[in-house]
């Protein structure tokens, strides 16, 4: 399977703040439900998506052990990724000591990094990144991970690579076709 069918390989610390390498991490995992469903359900009512691309930050607290503690979901759809499902666990964000909230939160949050994985990760898999967000809170942390608002409210994209003008229309369309996400 060529690289960008899974994505670029890299080690998370490069796209972490180093204040907080010594307790957060980030990777894709192969399956949500295990890990993921008891905070998906409690946010959407429902279980994560089936559809692989899961990325998960992980914490470790003083102990050792690791806790959950954010989601997001990134499908490919033909020529671009469709982020969603994106949830952070307040259970595990207060289980971090002070200066590790205080370190997290000064640094973007988790969904910040989330998204910067992700379009660090499949970069050169797909054309552009988009998403849905209506929550005010939300979309000032998309706009400051790179995405942009788009004509189509909620639709927000990143556009990571030049593209002309037409292509970029089309690729709006299709995804505004396709409808929420």
């Amino acid at each position: 399977m060529p690289s960008s069918d899974i994505g670029e390989l890299f080690d998370p610390r490069e796209i972490l703040p180093s204040a907080l390498h010594g307790f957060l991490t980030i990777t894709e995992i192969d399956r949500a439900d295990f890990l993921v469903g008891p905070l998906f359900q409690r946010k959407f009512g429902e279980g994560p998506p089936g559809e692989p691309r899961h990325l998960v930050c992980l914490y470790r607290d003083a102990h050792g052990a690791q806790h959950l503690a954010g989601y997001s979901h990134m499908r490919p759809f033909g020529d671009v990724y469709l982020s969603g499902g994106s949830c952070t666990s307040g259970e595990t964000l207060r289980r971090m000591r002070a200066d590790e909230r205080a370190a997290v939160q000064s640094s973007g949050g988790i969904w910040f990094h989330l998204l910067k994985y992700a379009f660090r990760k499949y970069a050169n898999s797909c054309d552009a990144f988009f998403g849905h967000c209506g929550n005010p809170r939300a979309l000032a942390v998309a706009l400051a991970a790179g995405f942009e608002k788009t004509e189509i409210d909620p639709v927000i994209v990143l556009w990571h690579k030049p593209l002309h003008a037409v292509f970029k229309r089309a690729l709006l369309a299709k995804v505004v076709a396709l409808g929420p996400f």
